[in-house]
């Protein structure tokens, strides 16, 4: 079975609902260079619009669902919010059934240590620092608790929802086989030439449509 992509009023949405610091860029350029519209991040504004949307009453993804079909590392952290806009997995599945959920993640202590060292030339604004501060504390292992919390709360809940379900794939980012689960799961064959080339091929961040 082949989608009509081209269709958008038809189209499947794809949602990437592992955490950032679990390969969501090189995910995203997958996509990308299959010559799919995929927002990644968006400097914080998918999570905050997402957010937003939920408490106006608007579907989910308002303001971007005629633009993107794939989305991926949904989050915003500054020093008094963090919103990992990932979990939110339910509510996507609600407004826009008939979607693709991609659970992507990593070894906890690999993904623990990528998330600690991002973006650690910012100083008192990198992404531990503003973590840190978020949860009162000038301790990083504290930080990691809450990290690995949130990762197997998550999972677990991701599992329990998708159990049996033909929608959803969960994917270990250092499997061999990363664009073939992928075009498994969606029934399209990807090019998986264009996966894993961070730094060697760029993709714009946020393609329009």
């Amino acid at each position: 079975m082949k989608f009509a992509w081209w269709k958008k009023e038809q189209r499947p949405l794809i949602f990437i609902i592992g955490f950032n610091k679990t390969a969501t860029r090189s995910i995203h350029q997958l996509f990308a260079g299959n010559g799919y519209a995929s927002v990644h991040w968006d400097d914080g504004k998918l999570a905050l619009r997402m957010l937003r949307n939920m408490l106006s009453g608007k579907k989910i993804l308002t303001g971007y669902d005629r633009r993107y079909q794939v989305y991926s590392d949904m989050i915003f952290a500054n020093h008094s919010i963090n919103i990992e806009a990932n979990s939110f997995f339910k509510i996507l599945d609600r407004d826009y059934p008939g979607s693709f959920f991609i659970y992507n993640k990593r070894n906890l202590e690999d993904w623990l240590r990528s998330r600690a060292s991002q973006s650690q030339k910012l100083g008192e604004n990198s992404f531990i620092k503003r973590q840190m501060s978020l949860n009162n504390t000038s301790e990083p292992d504290v930080v990691f608790e809450v990290w690995k919390t949130q990762r197997l709360r998550l999972e677990a809940d991701v599992r329990s929802y998708f159990k049996g379900a033909t929608n959803f794939v969960e994917i270990d980012i250092n499997n061999d086989n990363v664009p073939g689960m992928i075009s498994d799961l969606l029934q399209v064959e990807l090019d998986g030439s264009h996966w894993g080339h961070i730094g060697k091929k760029k993709y714009p961040a946020s393609p329009q449509v």
